[in-house]
Order: C-alpha cells, then sequence, then structure tokens
C-alpha cells in the first residue's frame, strides 16, 4: 500500500490571548461600563483578576466569580462586542486562516471564556460548533447576565482538564494557550505538548513550564513544517534600528512580529561589528558607518535602510555584491532643509548673525548698511533633487529670481533657468546653496576658483 501522510495531531487553542489579542470579558466589561461613573475602577479590577487567574495566582473559579459580579453586562452588549473581537484576531493567525480551514477537524478551541462571543468569531476560521468547549452565559428575564452555567466543567477549576477527558481523543494532543489553565492540560498527562503562546502577552509563571514558547502562530507552523502564508516566520528575523530613528519604525516592526533590538546612539565599526551577527534588517541615519568589515561579518543581512537622505555611509558596491538591498528617504526632511535654507539665506542678507550677539550684550545696531531684502536677487541652486527643486519653489514666492545647475537632466520648476555649467550660473548669482552628497567626486566642490566667479 502506498504510504499516507501522518495525520496532523489534534490542536487544542485557548481563546483569550491566543486566539485574540485581548480577553473577552475584559473587552466585554469596557462596553458594558459605558457612561458607569465607576468604569475606570470596576474594568481595572475585573483586568487584574484575569491577569492573576491566568497566571495561576488565584484559583479560576474565583477569578470567574469576581469578575462576574463586577461585570454588569446585558445581551445587547454581546454583538458589538462580537464584532470587536473580529478585528482583534491575532495577527498571526488571521494570517494562517487558510490552515484553519482546510484543518478545521483537527482543531478544538477549549475555552474558560463564553461560547457567546468566541462562536461566531471562530467561525470565520471553519472551526464548527462542536469543536468549541467554553462557558455559557446565564441571563435575566431583562437578559442581564447573571453568571454561568454551574453545570458546564469548565466554570470549576480544573475545567479544561475535565474537558479533554471528556473528549477522549485518539492520538496527539498539542496545546497552545497563554494561561497557566493551559499547562494544566498538559501536566495532568492530557497533552502531549505544551506550547506557551506569548504573541499577546507572556507570563513568566506559564512560559516556565511550556515545551515551546511560540512569539506567533508562523513559528509553530514553521516547526512542524506545515502550510503557512509565510515562508519564514517573522519572528526568527531580527532587526537592529540604530540613532534614534522615528519611534513608528520599531513600532511597526514589532507590530508585524520581528524582533527588534534598539540603540539609541550610533556604533563604530568594532561595535557594529560586534552586533551584526544574525541581524537581517539595519536602520540607520547619517552617523554610523557600514563598512565592507561590517558587511562581511553580516552573515544574515538582507536589507539596510537609511532613515536619511545620503546612503555615503554605505559601502553600496559591497551591499551590492552581497546581495544586501539599500534604502534611502530621500524626502524625509525635504521640507524642513528648504525651509533653514532660506531662513538662512535671509538672515545672511539682513546680516542677523552679526546683530544677534550684540543685541544679546544690550547694544542695539540701528544700522542696516550692508543689509539686503533677498526680492529681487539671484539664487543659484546647485544640485536640483528634492531639495534644490522644492526650494526653487520657495525662493520664486518671496520674490527671488532662481538659476540652477545638475549634473544630470532635471525639468525647471516655475520660472528657475537652466544652466549649462558651474561658471555660466556662478556669475549670476547673489546667493549659492549646495544640494550634494558626500561621495568622494563631491570633496573640495566648492573653493576659491568657484567664489572668485561670484
Amino acid at each position: 500500500m502506498p504510504d499516507t501522510a501522518p495525520l496532523l495531531p489534534y490542536l487544542v487553542f485557548d481563546f483569550d490571548s491566543t486566539f485574540t489579542q485581548v480577553e473577552g470579558l475584559d473587552e466585554l466589561a469596557d462596553i458594558a461600563l459605558q457612561g458607569q461613573p465607576d468604569r475606570a475602577e470596576r474594568v481595572g479590577q475585573i483586568k487584574a483578576l484575569t491577569d492573576r487567574g491566568m497566571a495561576g495566582e488565584i484559583g479560576f473559579q474565583e477569578s470567574l466569580t469576581k469578575r462576574l459580579a463586577l461585570l454588569g453586562a446585558n445581551r445587547r452588549h454581546l454583538a458589538p462586542l462580537v464584532a470587536h473581537l473580529q478585528t482583534k484576531v491575532s495577527e498571526s493567525i488571521r494570517r494562517n486562516g487558510d490552515f484553519f480551514r482546510q484543518y478545521a477537524d483537527r482543531i478544538y478551541v477549549v475555552s474558560s471564556g463564553f461560547r457567546e462571543f468566541i462562536e461566531p468569531v471562530v467561525a470565520e476560521f471553519g472551526i464548527a460548533a462542536n469543536h468549541v468547549l467554553a462557558n455559557t452565559f446565564t441571563f435575566d428575564a431583562e437578559g442581564n447576565i447573571t453568571g454561568c452555567d454551574p453545570a458546564n466543567v469548565l466554570s470549576r477549576d480544573g475545567g479544561k482538564i475535565r474537558q479533554l477527558v471528556l473528549l477522549d481523543l485518539a492520538g496527539p494532543v498539542y496545546v497552545l494557550g497563554d494561561g497557566y489553565t493551559d499547562y494544566q492540560i498538559r501536566e495532568a498527562g492530557m497533552a502531549h505538548r505544551f506550547y506557551a503562546y506569548t504573541e499577546n502577552v507572556s507570563r513568566p509563571s506559564v512560559v516556565a513550564h511550556a515545551d515551546e514558547v511560540l512569539p506567533t502562530f508562523d513559528e509553530f507552523l514553521y516547526q512542524l513544517k506545515l502550510p503557512m502564508t509565510l515562508s519564514y516566520p517573522k519572528n526568527r528575523i531580527k532587526v537592529l534600528l540604530l540613532e534614534n530613528p522615528d519611534a513608528r519604525a520599531a513600532e511597526l516592526f514589532r507590530h508585524e512580529g520581528y524582533q527588534v533590538e534598539e540603540v539609541k546612539g550610533g556604533l563604530d565599526e568594532d561595535e557594529l561589528i560586534a552586533r551584526i551577527e544574525g541581524v537581517s534588517i539595519l536602520g540607520i541615519r547619517s552617523k554610523t558607518q557600514v563598512t565592507q568589515r561590517v558587511l562581511d561579518a553580516a552573515n544574515r543581512l538582507i536589507g539596510i535602510g537609511a532613515f536619511c537622505i545620503g546612503t555615503n555611509q554605505i559601502d553600496l558596491t559591497g551591499a551590492m555584491r552581497k546581495g544586501v538591498a539599500v534604502f534611502n528617504a530621500p524626502f524625509s526632511n525635504t521640507r524642513s532643509v528648504v525651509e533653514l535654507a532660506l531662513g538662512e539665506i535671509i538672515m545672511l542678507a539682513r546680516r542677523i548673525p552679526e546683530k544677534n550677539p550684540k543685541m544679546h550684550l544690550g547694544e542695539w545696531d540701528k544700522s542696516a548698511g550692508g543689509s539686503f531684502e533677498i526680492r529681487g536677487k539671484t539664487l543659484g541652486i546647485i544640485g536640483y533633487g528634492n531639495i534644490g527643486s522644492q526650494l526653487s519653489v520657495v525662493a520664486e514666492a518671496v520674490g527671488m529670481k532662481v538659476v540652477y545647475y545638475d549634473v544630470a537632466e532635471k525639468l525647471q520648476l516655475g520660472n528657475a533657468v537652466k544652466c549649462k555649467t558651474l561658471e555660466e550660473l556662478l556669475p549670476q548669482a547673489d546667493v549659492v546653496t549646495l544640494h550634494i552628497d558626500g561621495r568622494p567626486d563631491n570633496q573640495n566642490f566648492f573653493g576659491a576658483k568657484e567664489f572668485a566667479l561670484m
């Protein structure tokens, strides 16, 4: 007979903070208590009880009873809760939704949460109602939630263990969850492996007992060589960010599941070599130098992001030979630099740097000698890229005539006039601005010869 592929182990998922990013009861309290003066206090108490129960600090039954007493929710609050939870499915689980639909017959959701909000959320992933094992609410005549069904084994301490006994699954059972009650299934011998799921929350008391720690569901699929959306788990990809780039960079990388290390300052060559091993993505600004030695030590580097305009701090030839993509941010400070350049032009024309120190010493120099309006003056722009071309527009707006020179063919904006050579531009210019990068060819670009032409 031909070989048949082994069946997937039964996968038992927790719901709160595992399948979803949040705790269902906490979110229900937040909805139900809107407009109540003690909302913040009660929601805080519920969250604290949730955390203590999940960490194994208090019994589950005690935690559940006290939380339900604080809840103050009604049946009408369940629909908005479900809609909210559907937007809070864990990112890596949502990303691998096809896996759940394909293997739904091998997947169970066993939760101490409540069927009323769990079932409609997991249904989107092909998980049938009879594979959802959870508590159920009890209601009074007005639809107020009064508690939970006491006959349900999941409402009591050790409920998940009893539920697995009742399921009597024939074959290996792997439990994925964030709470101590999930580990207890493994401790009781009802599961072959326990995976501490830490994509949303990491509890030290749970992680300490895990067979494996899963930063994302991608990691689980990768380890078991199962079908996955990504070819490689993002949590295994290291990102090193230097020199304080915008905080949103680290936030976005972490949100996507990458490992992120931040270093506030720049690193010299030896310091960077010591840190670069295992790093796949490097983010720098203008201070850090990525040399050939650094590239030689970078065993997993695939991309360098320069959070600045220039790339002269990076050995581009070495990066190309190694197959490392390099990106810069050519528009990152364009407007800021243009405004500063125009401000400096005005200050120099008005002799502010000379007169300002006198004012600070109590001397009011009222002389306007040697001071000029910039209106009617000619601005010579050398380098008509993103900054130069925008400065051209702003300078024209304040009445300057603009001429420019660039080694590349560039379409002029407004009334700017292109010059074919520096020798053509400099005699016309009252003010010159340089917008060139730090490549070796641009060293000593402007000197006595150029000043003499003005």
